[in-house]
């Protein structure tokens, strides 16, 4: 019988620190005289912005150079919940502070998520794998998963306003970004093209995720049955 996986007091502890240290760095020691919604909003996208930052880069590059341990895919599922569950801590409580109603707080909710969710999946893959160098194009992978495309196909001469596809459109912009544009909108609630981009954006990392804990499950088993057949041929002899 397997042992049952502890849980992760670490990544808790960590996320707690860098939450703190965001919070410090996007309110400072000294709060407005007049507390509004208009003099707290920045702040308080400056705080969803760094978290998100923790969550969707910080985490999987941590996660990523950490040695390979057995049954990744649980893992990371159980570290991406932990850090989702600590999200919903931040986000609706801060809404209070902010003009935003509740359809734009479950728009950027779910943009973190969403992202949290592609991520999970590369780093299942990449874990499972146990290659150095793939663990390294792993980072990359979450990297522009989170910023975007468009810094690169810039740097190659491509100009990403061509892009008209809505699905392929999200997938250039990027998770920070995407999270940033619905931050600074002027509009109090979501327009459908906002959540149109969610859905196609979802898709994706839907997609992503899947596909990484099915290449994360395949090489799991393979190592498995290699050491079976190696202990079977010991015992035979």
């Amino acid at each position: 019988m397997s042992e049952a996986i502890e849980p992760p007091r670490g990544l808790v502890i960590a996320a707690g620190g860098w939450i703190i240290f965001s919070a410090i760095a996007s309110f400072g020691f000294q709060m407005p005289l007049h507390l509004s919604p208009s003099s707290l909003t920045p702040s308080i996208r400056m705080l969803l912005l760094t978290s998100a930052v923790g969550m969707i880069i910080v985490w999987p590059l941590v996660r990523l150079s950490l040695p390979p341990r057995d049954r990744t895919i649980l893992r990371t599922i159980v570290d991406a919940l932990t850090l989702a569950c600590l999200a919903q801590l931040i986000v609706w409580p801060l809404r209070l502070g902010t003009p935003w109603p509740i359809e734009r707080t479950l728009l950027l909710d779910l943009l973190m998520i969403i992202s949290l969710i592609g991520s999970a999946g590369i780093i299942a893959a990449a874990s499972a794998l146990q290659s150095s160098l793939v663990r390294g194009f792993a980072m990359i992978a979450c990297i522009l998963l989170a910023v975007g495309l468009q810094m690169p196909l810039a740097a190659i001469g491509f100009t990403p306003t061509g892009i008209s596809n809505l699905f392929l459109s999200n997938i250039v912009q990027g998770g920070i970004p995407s999270l940033l544009t619905s931050m600074n909108s002027t509009a109090s609630m979501p327009e459908l093209i906002e959540w149109e981009s969610l859905v196609a954006y979802g898709i994706f990392n839907g997609a992503l995720c899947l596909v990484g804990f099915a290449i994360g499950a395949v090489a799991a088993i393979h190592p498995s049955a290699q050491a079976n057949q190696v202990a079977s041929g010991r015992r035979a002899g």
